[in-house]
């Protein structure tokens, strides 16, 4: 049976009072930032409440853009100049609270959380990081694949093409 979660953060919304005098434009602006910050702040609760129920499976919101994730901070300090006699955290960013203990309420997961003797320990990165070694993979297939296929060697038209291209080597080649 699939668990149905809804955000259980205080939801507040967005109201005229203190605009009246903007422009339509300006308005929309306004109630743009102040909704985007209220449906990263709803999503994120609900992931809260996974994580503390010990499901894993979902991320905290990932913004795909600069322009919306400025729109959540724009939202942040709209919802704080509005509601001054809150305390400072009541705005806090849902995904900068402590990371959950698991409460299981119906039955502990079966599958074995304890790690095996000598398994590899994995550490994440992050969204910079992938990226990059994303983009240094390519390098080191095309120059890879150059170098297979022609009689002449890769010539690296730049230091960093060909200190990405050693640093991808170094992870591939790596023993897993």
């Amino acid at each position: 049976m699939a668990t149905t979660y809804t955000p259980t953060r205080p939801q507040y919304p967005f109201d005229l009072s203190g605009v009246a005098c903007k422009s339509r434009g300006d308005i929309n602006t306004l109630r743009y930032q102040w909704d985007t910050f209220e449906r990263v702040e709803n999503y994120n609760d609900i992931i809260y409440q996974r994580l503390r129920k010990g499901d894993r499976s979902q991320l905290f919101y990932q913004f795909p853009t600069k322009g919306e994730m400025n729109a959540y901070k724009n939202g942040q300090e709209l919802h704080m100049l509005r509601y001054p006699f809150l305390p400072p955290g009541a705005f806090c960013p849902i995904s900068q609270l402590p990371y959950p203990d698991v409460i299981f309420f119906n039955s502990v997961p079966t599958y074995n959380q304890t790690p095996k003797a000598c398994a590899p320990v994995a550490t994440s990165i992050t969204a910079s990081e992938f990226l990059t070694q994303q983009s240094d993979t390519a390098i080191y297939v095309h120059v890879s694949t150059f170098n297979a296929t022609h009689h002449y060697q890769y010539i690296f038209p730049s230091n960093e093409e060909q200190l990405a291209y050693h640093r991808a080597e170094r992870i591939v080649l790596s023993p897993p």
